[in-house]
């Protein structure tokens, strides 16, 4: 297959219509029929010629192109990038490219095999450590936080973890279970919860219900009571236990996966999980499993008063909906690997198995139910396009809608517009070379100077995750090597690029 230089100015603009005018009239030129060397002005004749005595081409094209081709012989265009954001380059209008962040977080930091990242919107980094059993969290400068204690040496071993706006901090072991730990609640302290509570209903009256029972989840849930008034206490060893990471979902428990009648929740895989991006009470989980996504609601448990005066809920997950099923077509599941919600509400998810390797689908209320139609489709969005994608761990989306996906096999980050469509890669290096193509017809031949654009792989060995924060920086998880790297545009490179601490 032939390929065009991408454009960089009006001269690479000339030169590749001249290229395209040369494919589309010689269409039958072999790829191995190309070969790369210096050109001299004799080619203007060989042209020409060769133009000349092709009948689809007519008079008026003829000089079009002979113009075309002297403007683009006298082209010539170097730019060298620059290793790293510590040199100072200036780079011209349309010459953007994903430089590298120094210094790259490793071994240093404690990392040993990061797996999953997410940020808070305090900016907040947290990274799933399957190596170190631990759920880290850092600084946007790289430094180990306080605080969080917890969440490491942790008795299972992490393989996703995400945050909602209340700062619960939701992680999963790739099993049927679904853990919690709120750092607000930490942050603050509890004074005490409530033991027992009054609930008034107007045609049955009051009632009161001790919080440990099992009817307190009961009329603590039910749209015709309401919670008139609570005693306070301070059972110690429940306190301490919501304090400390525990299950959320369990897909064994019925408690929790109730409503969910159409599967073996207790045989689910979790893959990945998603908060959303909003203030909404569910978050999204991937059963690999059985080939779904599915969304589990926050339920209230207990009443907490919290050392500030601030009275606060705790929750547990119930299963609400399966939110898309198997099948090989847009917006099916099939071996899901990676998820994201956006703003919107929009929902994108990575996949191994086929067709289609990245979705994005949409929640649409239709009457009692909520449908999920697919937003991307394949011959519209290059995100669809088949075999763009080799075996990709994750997706991420930015609040421009901006798509980021690991490509892990193929060792780069595609990055893609709003619309889905390619805007740039990140975690490889390109080199720009001036090059002949000779292009053989017979005894014809053209010779035609151009630019081609070379792409060096390696230094991203196996990406297993992305995100992207506020500022666009994009994180990357290079599972194999233990490292975290760290990718900025080349066009912000005037703006302060101090980290946020």
């Amino acid at each position: 297959m032939h390929k065009l230089k991408s454009l960089k100015s009006p001269c690479l603009l000339l030169e590749n219509l001249l290229i395209a005018m040369l494919l589309i009239t010689f269409p039958a030129f072999p790829p191995a029929t190309i070969k790369i060397n210096r050109m001299g002005r004799a080619g203007i004749r060989k042209i020409l010629t060769l133009f000349s005595s092709h009948t689809k081409l007519c008079k008026g094209l003829y000089y079009f192109i002979f113009l075309i081709f002297l403007t683009a012989n006298a082209c010539v265009e170097k730019m060298l990038l620059p290793d790293s954001l510590d040199d100072n380059t200036e780079f011209s209008a349309g010459d953007t490219t994903y430089l590298l962040i120094q210094p790259i977080w490793d071994e240093s930091m404690g990392l040993q095999s990061p797996v999953e990242i997410s940020i808070a919107l305090d900016g907040h980094v947290f990274v799933a450590d399957t190596g170190a059993k631990s759920i880290f969290v850092f600084s946007q400068n790289g430094d180990l936080l306080d605080g969080f204690e917890e969440l490491q040496n942790l008795s299972i071993t992490p393989i996703d973890v995400d945050i909602d706006q209340k700062m619960n901090i939701y992680f999963t072991d790739g099993s049927q279970e679904i853990y919690v730990w709120n750092q607000f609640i930490n942050d603050v302290g509890v004074e005490e919860m409530a033991i027992s509570g009054s609930f008034y209903n107007e045609s049955a009256g009051s009632v009161t219900i001790d919080a440990f029972s099992s009817d307190w989840f009961v009329y603590l849930n039910h749209s015709d009571w309401t919670l008139e008034y609570v005693n306070w206490g301070t059972p110690q060893n429940v306190i301490d236990s919501l304090l400390a990471p525990h299950i959320f979902y369990d897909g064994a428990n019925p408690v929790h996966s109730f409503n969910d009648i159409y599967y073996e929740s207790e045989s689910s895989s979790f893959s990945g999980l998603s908060a959303t991006g909003n203030a909404s009470n569910f978050i999204y989980a991937l059963d690999h499993n059985h080939n779904r996504i599915i969304r589990i609601d926050l339920q209230r448990t207990h009443l907490l008063k919290l050392s500030n005066g601030d009275e606060i809920w705790t929750h547990r997950g119930v299963f609400k909906s399966s939110v898309s099923e198997t099948g090989t077509g847009a917006g099916t599941v099939n071996k899901p690997t990676g998820i994201d919600v956006d703003y919107a509400g929009n929902i994108y998810y990575a996949q191994t198995g086929d067709f289609f390797s990245v979705h994005k689908i949409r929640p649409v209320a239709s009457g009692t139910y909520t449908i999920y139609p697919s937003v991307f489709q394949q011959g519209i969005n290059d995100i669809m396009d088949l075999f763009r994608f080799s075996n990709p761990a994750d997706v991420a989306v930015d609040n421009n809608q901006f798509v980021y996906v690991a490509n892990t096999e193929a060792q780069e980050i595609q990055v893609f517009d709003s619309d889905g469509q390619f805007f740039l890669k990140a975690g490889i290096e390109t080199f720009t070379v001036d090059t002949i193509l000779y292009i053989y017809n017979g005894s014809d031949t053209v010779a035609v100077d151009t630019f081609m654009t070379i792409e060096e792989k390696g230094f991203l060995v196996e990406p297993q995750s992305v995100t992207v924060d506020t500022r666009g920086i994009i994180y990357i998880c290079d599972t194999v090597t233990g490292r975290i790297l760290r990718y900025r545009l080349s066009n912000q490179l005037d703006e302060d690029l101090q980290p946020v601490n």
